[in-house]
């Protein structure tokens, strides 16, 4: 009877870190397949219908899309853009005549096709109208949060961050690995 209790007794620790092994194998996977989902639904996808996504870097769409949202934009006839469609666009500065990229609602369609847009937080629409030829595409889904974190991780110190929870993760793996029999 002793015997028995004994070996009950060793088999508990091998037993919690074999699960403990499973649920970091599998939060370790999930991970991977969240990556994987990223990479396709801000690449691969975008890629295939010759969009883009861009990370928000204003607040000028709030609440629709805060500043570190990502938004994933594709073509669109220009006869087939529509007031309250979301357009990305080459927006001119008025004074200076620099260009920057801009994702706004289209308020109002005027002949040629030439488009007046306006920021959701905006209280007036842009000075400017926008040609059809500097509309880059219309929105098509977005992430939240993703471009801040990207931008982020793009950095020197984020860099060395993320790499560092890339070794402590796979340090982990080897830890808590069951001893085989």
């Amino acid at each position: 009877m002793g015997g028995r209790h004994a070996a009950t007794e060793r088999s508990r620790p091998a037993r919690s870190g074999r699960v403990a092994a499973a649920l970091l194998r599998g939060l370790v996977g999930l991970l991977v397949l969240g990556a994987i989902g990223l990479a396709v639904a801000l690449a691969g996808l975008p890629a295939a219908v010759g969009g883009s996504a861009l990370t928000v870097l204003s607040p000028s769409m709030q609440p629709t899309f805060a500043p570190g949202d990502v938004v994933v934009v594709r073509p669109r006839p220009a006869l087939q853009i529509a007031v309250g469609d979301v357009i990305t666009f080459a927006g001119r500065d008025p004074q200076s005549a620099d260009t920057r990229t801009v994702t706004h609602r289209v308020t109002e369609v005027l002949p040629g096709p030439v488009f007046r847009t306006k920021g959701d937080a905006n209280g007036d629409v842009d000075p400017l109208p926008v040609p059809a030829a500097d509309v880059r595409g219309v929105l098509w889904y977005s992430v939240p949060l993703v471009g801040g974190l990207v931008g982020r991780l793009m950095t020197p110190a984020g860099a060395i961050v993320g790499v560092g929870v890339l070794v402590l993760v796979l340090g982990a793996l080897l830890l808590v690995r069951p001893a085989r029999q």
